[in-house]
């Protein structure tokens, strides 16, 4: 019950810990997207769609909980460093958010029932840019952009096993968050001109669902003891609807003017993702996974941005965890991962569209009978000083909390 009060208070206080800006990018749309939520798979490329877990819980394929061993609490921080740079100057922003939280438990391991529920971020929205002008019309001046927020979905699901013992998994998301921009202009001290300000607050939510299907082992048809535990997993999560509020505040010398654009809709895309992984010789796990998203077909008040295009992700994953040891000593439980990634950005900014490439690399350490702190590391590299773009260097701190219990026990009378 520990676990569950832990739950319940945090999920009051997923919002950014520390936040000094981000990248500029996430200007358009709804921001950066969120894969993964532990360490674990943030580690291995930050997918693992295939991958069916008994230690850990997971979202990005509800499937993966059908092999849940035991009721389990998971919450952790992630870190992020961003150092973006034009042909002229660079910039270095940082940020520390709660990852989210979840809680799940077996119903039924028999016959694959889980039930898993939390609140995990699906965008983020984090930069701050300063323009100096100077025009002879006006005063000299200086032009502000920032914006802050982002969207999180509260989760909650169940998997079940299938005949043939492949698995199941759909969960309910709902989805809710705040972006807020804001455009100043401040004219220098001696200036006839006052300064004034724009602020434009949007707040979202929605409803949608995301289905599931992670296979059984197929490694017996290449005929190897030591190929294990292939499984093809693939996600899909329908086109979602949300309803988006606005509301602009502009203020001068004379005073703040409020208006409200009302409810308006907004149309998030479909995403689809499938995904292998596979064993070798009961130490070695490797993920190959590819994911996509048309961001293109993002719509506010059937309107299509300019700034958007297809999004996709590919990566490719391993970890070595020596799970056949029962050695009780400390470093002979340490898994250790690694990972990397090519994508295709969601942005188009000039006609350019903007990639990534990242790799990755994590440990994990025990503490405890199945209970484990997870870290994980990112570094990646986006966009270009061409073309009057920005060049971001990403570095990214993942540490997850992982912990186990049996909270539910039949005994025989």
């Amino acid at each position: 019950m520990r676990q569950l009060k832990i739950f319940i208070l945090l999920i009051f206080i997923t919002y950014p810990v520390f936040a000094g800006g981000g990248s500029l990018y996430t200007r358009f749309g709804l921001g950066d997207l969120h894969s993964p939520f532990s360490a674990r798979r943030f580690a291995m490329g930050e997918l693992g769609i295939a991958l069916s877990d008994k230690d850990y819980l997971s979202f990005i394929n509800p499937a993966s909980l059908s092999d849940l061993r035991l009721s389990r609490f998971e919450s952790g921080l992630i870190y992020s460093g961003n150092n973006a740079k034009n042909s002229l100057s660079s910039v270095f922003h940082t940020s520390v958010n709660l990852t989210g939280l979840m809680t799940g438990f077996p119903i039924d391991r028999e016959n694959g029932i889980s039930f898993a529920t939390g609140l995990v971020p699906y965008s983020d929205v984090g930069y701050e840019v300063l323009e100096t002008q100077s025009n002879p019309l006006v005063d000299d001046h200086t032009v502000k952009y920032s914006g802050e927020g982002g969207m999180y979905k509260f989760v909650i699901g169940g998997s079940y096993r299938l005949p043939f013992n492949f698995s199941l998994g759909v969960t309910y998301d709902y989805y809710f968050g705040r972006i807020e921009n804001i455009t100043s202009v401040t004219f220098v001290s001696d200036s006839t001109f006052g300064n004034v300000s724009f602020n434009r607050e949007t707040n979202f939510h929605g409803i949608g669902m995301t289905a599931g299907l992670i296979s059984s082992d197929l490694s017996k048809i290449f005929g190897s003891s030591n190929f294990k535990d292939f499984r093809i997993g693939m996600v899909y999560t329908p086109s979602v609807t949300l309803s988006k509020d606005s509301v602009d505040n502009s203020t001068t010398a004379i005073g703040t003017i409020t208006t409200s654009t009302g409810s308006v809709k907004s149309k998030l895309p479909y995403r689809f993702g499938i995904g292998a992984s596979f064993n070798l010789f009961d130490k070695y796990t490797f993920t190959l996974d590819y994911l996509y998203q048309p961001f293109s077909q993002f719509t506010s008040n059937n309107l299509r941005s300019s700034n958007l295009q297809d999004y996709y992700k590919m990566s490719l994953g391993f970890e070595f965890r020596d799970a056949g040891n029962r050695s009780d000593e400390f470093w002979d439980h340490v898994m250790l991962r690694a990972g990397i990634s090519l994508e295709q950005s969601q942005y188009l900014i000039n006609g350019y569209g903007i990639k990534q490439f990242s790799l990755y690399g994590g440990i994990a350490l025990p503490i405890g009978f199945d209970n484990t702190i997870d870290l994980g590391f990112q570094y990646g590299r986006r966009g270009t000083t061409d073309n009057n773009l920005l060049q971001e260097n990403i570095f990214k701190f993942n540490v997850t909390l992982s912990i186990g219990e049996i909270w539910f026990l039949r005994t025989d009378r």
